[in-house]
């Protein structure tokens, strides 16, 4: 079983968390900055993706074009999930999850994404962005240690 860990926000994510609620109306649980990719990922609520988003990316597309100026940053915005599970294979949308395995081993732990075999390289993300994006917060919410895609065979049994 594992068990969520407590996420500290940082003074600068307080900042980006208060301009997010502004713009979009939705309170994020949690926003990382990952320089290495040059995005902000924030963390929404389970059922405020579409609110947060707006009909077709519309809000979010607002809220890029106003800090394109000050930050150039890309935007995320990802649903949270209270398994972990769940929260991997919101964090690997839109490819479809069909099941997550979480495996302990000597060397930490490992989730492993059963894909469809057409959606591999929409769970990887284009440079990888996706699965380090997934690596990134399975580690920081869940303590996961690595994220594995993997294709789903229909009537596996793993």
């Amino acid at each position: 079983m594992i068990t969520r860990r407590k996420v500290t926000i940082a003074p600068e994510q307080l900042r980006y968390i208060k301009l997010f609620q502004d713009m979009l109306g939705v309170s994020p649980r949690d926003v990382v900055e990952d320089k290495e990719e040059n995005r902000l990922i924030f963390v929404v609520e389970k059922g405020d993706l579409g609110r947060a988003v707006g009909r077709g990316g519309r809000k979010l597309k607002a809220m890029k074009r106003f800090l394109k100026g000050d930050l150039d940053y890309d935007i995320e915005v990802v649903e949270f999930d209270d398994s972990p599970e769940g929260f991997i294979a919101n964090l690997l949308s839109p490819a479809r999850v069909q099941k997550v395995k979480i495996v302990h081993q000597d060397d930490g732990i490992t989730a492993i994404a059963y894909v469809l075999d057409e959606d591999k390289s929409l769970a990887i993300g284009r440079n990888g962005r996706r699965i380090k994006r997934t690596r990134l917060l399975a580690k920081r919410w869940y303590d996961i240690d690595n994220v594995k895609i993997a294709t789903w065979v229909p009537h596996d049994s793993r």
